[in-house]
This record gives structure tokens, sequence and C-alpha cells, in this order.
């Protein structure tokens, strides 16, 4: 889906200018525009050599002239960009795209891995049996790139394309060009831009190393007025002293585009003449210029109109205004319609990506890449997913497992009381065999048990040696038990043969073995009148 609103931001080496576009029911409205000059010795030849200043000049133009967003499309000026022209058989874009990449390590236009390209066609050629395409080639250096990356992130925004300024400007004049042969001059600041459309199909494209500085050099207000030498004749012992003192550059500017017109005639066999001339320029800058190659070029020449099919408000921009400025916005213009997918059917170029991403994000249609993101969205859940139920089954097991062994602790337990109940009948008759008081026994052995004691083994033998086994659930309730065995009257010289804490369980238990003497039985008339149980000359 296109976006609502779009960021134009064109960093050339004399003004930084950046436009913002807006999509509504009536159309495009220009939203925002402004520009600043660039600080001197921060840009140079299409590099940014200083990426921090260019940086904060970028978020004061923006500031300045409230352009707010999060991304936005930059122009790469012609000189930070090398070009070539290939000629090719027909092939799908995929396979296209693989051949350039050879085609262009082949003739060491940039070093292999360490830039971008891009290419757009030029249209066919009709020689050889089959025909074949010419591509326009354009490749920039991974470090240039780079660092306009780096200089939207430090002004807080996000790169969304990076194209030549000549394809942005060629958009926002894309109505000029629709019919017949047109030639398109984009003149920057240090080079000036070249292309020929025929029908509204690029077919030719040309970079001249002559720019709006180079032309105002050696003027000291910085501006070259040529609307009075445009009256009259060139030759320079008749020029002002303005033409004089810049004839070599200009005079070089129009050669170079004499020369490229002648040249396209040459080799676009018949697909007719350039009939006209569309001018991107700084015209506060090169005044009169247009009316100027005119006379020279013999062509009619038209300033370029970005802001023709753009509605604004009268109260925030003024029409003059905009109609001066509007050629020099041009490229700024036209990047702000690539973010918003305006003129499709212009050329255009991105050359921020490189390698795999560039065949995806070019190649791959757009539901692909939905698939795409929604496939790794459902694996991503579904991991999830397996990961939380693995969690409650571990958690699961963890439970059942505690719950065996409660039930193997609470099992072994039972056992040992049907053990000792059986071992304490065993006892009983043993006891009753040998003549002893066993209801004293059991009724002393219950009444001296303390709370938090019981009895698991109860033995004796032929000596009137009565063994006590059991647990408790600490070692002072086994004292309590030791104390009230001394004073017994029934019992006498018990002594501790075996105590050990077990912690195998969920509480800790304490295993105990006593084993005491039995006193022979006492004459009921000899025991105490008030019912204690003392040892035998315990009364004074």
């Amino acid at each position: 889906m296109a976006a609502s609103t779009g960021i134009g931001l064109d960093i050339g080496e004399d003004q930084i200018r950046a436009v913002k576009l807006r999509r509504t029911s009536r159309g495009l409205y220009l939203q925002a525009l402004g520009e600043v000059p660039t600080p001197p010795g921060a840009v140079s030849g299409g590099s940014l050599l200083d990426p921090r200043l260019v940086a904060d000049t970028v978020r004061r133009v923006l500031k300045n002239y409230n352009i707010k967003g999060a991304a936005a499309v930059v122009g790469l000026p012609g000189r930070a960009a090398a070009s070539r022209v290939l000629e090719l058989p027909h092939m799908k874009e995929e396979e296209l795209r693989s051949i350039v990449a050879g085609e262009m390590e082949h003739y060491h236009t940039i070093p292999p891995g360490q830039g971008t390209f891009d290419f757009v066609s030029l249209g066919e050629t009709s020689e050889g049996t089959y025909g074949q395409v010419r591509l326009l080639l354009m490749a920039a250096d991974k470090n240039v790139v780079d660092t306009y990356r780096e200089v939207l992130r430090f002004a807080g925004l996000r790169m969304s394309a990076l194209e030549p300024v000549s394809l942005a400007a060629s958009r926002a004049a894309f109505a000029s060009l629709a019919e017949g042969a047109v030639a398109l001059v984009a003149i920057g600041a240090r080079s000036t831009e070249l292309a020929v459309f025929h029908n509204a199909t690029l077919r030719y494209s040309r970079q001249i190393d002559t720019g709006a500085l180079d032309l105002v050099a050696k003027q000291e207000s910085g501006i070259l007025d040529l609307g009075q030498e445009a009256e009259r004749p060139l030759p320079e012992e008749q020029a002002a002293p303005e033409l004089k003192a810049v004839g070599r550059e200009l005079q070089s500017l129009l050669f170079e585009i004499q020369r490229s017109l002648d040249f396209y005639h040459r080799e676009a066999r018949g697909a007719g003449r350039v009939e006209r001339l569309v001018l991107c320029v700084d015209g506060e800058r090169l005044r009169g210029l247009d009316r100027f190659l005119e006379r020279d070029l013999g062509l009619p020449v038209s300033l370029c109109e970005p802001f023709r099919s753009i509605y604004y408000s009268d109260v925030q921009f003024n029409p003059e205004y905009l109609a001066r400025v509007g050629p020099a916005f041009a490229p700024a213009v036209g990047l702000a319609l690539r973010e918003l997918e305006e003129v499709p059917q212009a050329p255009r170029m991105d050359l921020s990506v490189t390698g795999l991403e560039s065949v995806l994000a070019k190649a791959a249609p757009r539901w692909l890449t939905w698939a795409l993101g929604i496939s790794i969205f459902l694996v991503i859940s579904a991991v999830a997913a397996f990961w939380q139920l693995g969690r409650v089954l571990q958690a699961r097991q963890q439970e059942l497992t505690t719950a065996k062994a409660e039930l193997v602790r609470v099992s072994r337990i039972e056992e040992e009381y049907t053990l000792a109940a059986r071992r304490a009948q065993e006892a009983q008759a043993i006891v009753q065999l040998r003549g002893l008081p066993w209801s004293d026994i059991l009724f002393q052995v219950s009444e001296f048990i303390p709370k938090g004691v019981w009895l698991t083994n109860l033995t004796t033998d032929a000596g009137n040696l009565l063994s006590l086994e059991g647990g408790a659930l600490s070692a002072d309730s086994v004292a309590t038990l030791m104390d009230s065995l001394t004073h017994s009257a029934l019992f006498e010289a018990p002594r501790m043969t075996f105590i050990q804490k077990d912690t195998s369980g969920r509480q800790m238990v304490v295993k105990f073995q006593i084993k005491v003497l039995v006193r022979p039985p006492i004459p009921v008339s000899s025991q105490p009148a008030t019912g204690n149980l003392s040892p035998p000359g315990g009364a004074r």
C-alpha cells in the first residue's frame, strides 16, 4: 500500500531542499517545502564530507518549515554515481539483474560487493536478428550510500530510497515529457543531467560536468543574469561583462548539450528529433537561462513546473513564489512523488539496496512479501505454543512424581503400623507365657508415650529385657519417653541403643530403639495408696 505522505530530500552542494506532499481526496496537496544553504565544505561531488554537519542542517530545514515524518526519499547527485549503457538480449528481470551484476564487475564499475546498483530500460534496438534491450546502469559506492543513510538517521529519518536526481526531476516534469521527443536538462550545483524522452519513454541519459556553481563562480553577487544577453547576438566582443566572465563555462555547457542532442539524433534512428527542452534550474541564481538556451540551441525551452498538478493553500504559499522556485525544487518534488508511488510509468531507481535485497524488493510481488511475513509469524507462534505446552507438561510431570512419592511414603507408614501391631501381638503372647504383667506393661507404655511418638515394634527376651522401637517427630519427644521410663515402677535401667534422623519423606522423623528391664510383678498391697507408680523404697 502506498504511503499517504511523502518527503523528498535533495541534498545539494549549494542548497538542501525538502518537500512534503500529502494525498487527499482532491489529489496531491503541498503540505510544506523549504530550503537552507548547505554549509561550506560539507558536501562535495555528491559525497557528504561532514555527515554530522549535514544532518544538523537537514534537521534545521525540517524544523524551520514544519516538515515531520518517519522516512524520506533522498536524491543522489549524478557525480556520486557511475553510469554505463549496456545492450543485452531479452530475458526475465531476475536473470537480467544477475547478468548486469556480472557486467558491472567485468567493467570494474565498482568493486564486487562494495556498492549498490540499479538500472532502467532505454528501449529496444532493432539491430541483429532478435533485437536487444538497452539499459542505463547506475552504481554507487557502498560508503557513499552508508553515509547518506547515516545522515538521515542522525536527522531522525529513515531512508526509504536513494534515487538519482535526474530520474526524480523527470518524475516531477513527467507531464511535459508525454508527447514527442523532449530533452530534460536539470542543472545542479556541480553537474548537469540531460535526459531525452520519446513519448514518455527514457531513451538517452548523460551527465555534463558543469553546474550552477561553475557558472556563477566569478560573480560577486552569486547571481548570473542572462536576460538582456538573451536578446542580442552571442559573439564575445558584443557580450555583456557578466557573460565574458563566465564565457568559457557557459560555452562549455552549451556545447555539451548540443553535442548530446546530436549524438541522440544519430543513435535514435526513427525516433524523431528533439522538439523542445524542459529546464530544471535555480531561477534565482541563473536568471534568463531558459531564453538564452532557446536562442542558442534553436529549440523551444520551458521551465519545469513541478507544482502544476499539485494544489496548495494560497494563504500558506504565494503562487508567484512557487512559480519562481519550482524549477529548482523539481528533484525534491519528484522524490516525494516516488514515496507516494505517483507517476508509476516514470523511470525509477533505488541505489539504497544491493544484492539479494534489491532482487526481492524489485522482483518479488507484494503478496509474496506479506505471505513470507505471515509465515514467519505463524512459525514463531507455533514454537511459542509448543514451548508453553512443554512447560505445562513438565509441571504436571513434577506434580505426578511428588504425588507418587507421597503415596509410597504413606504406604510405607501403613506397612510399619501393620508390622508394629503384629509384633505387639507376638510380644503380648510372649509376656503372657512368661507370667509378666502384660496389662500393666501396655498400660505403662501407653501412659509414658508422649505426643509425637509412636511405637513400631515391641519385643522381649528370656531375660525380661523389653525392646521398644518406633519413631518421633523430634528428639525431645524421645528424651521425654526416656525420662518417663526411668521413673517408672515397672521398668528399670532404660538405655538408648539406636537413634537416627530420617529425612526421606516430606517431614523429618527420628527413629529410635530403647531397651529396658521389666521389674518382677509388685504386690498390690505394697503399692502406694495414691496410685502413683514410684520406684521401690521411694516413700520415706
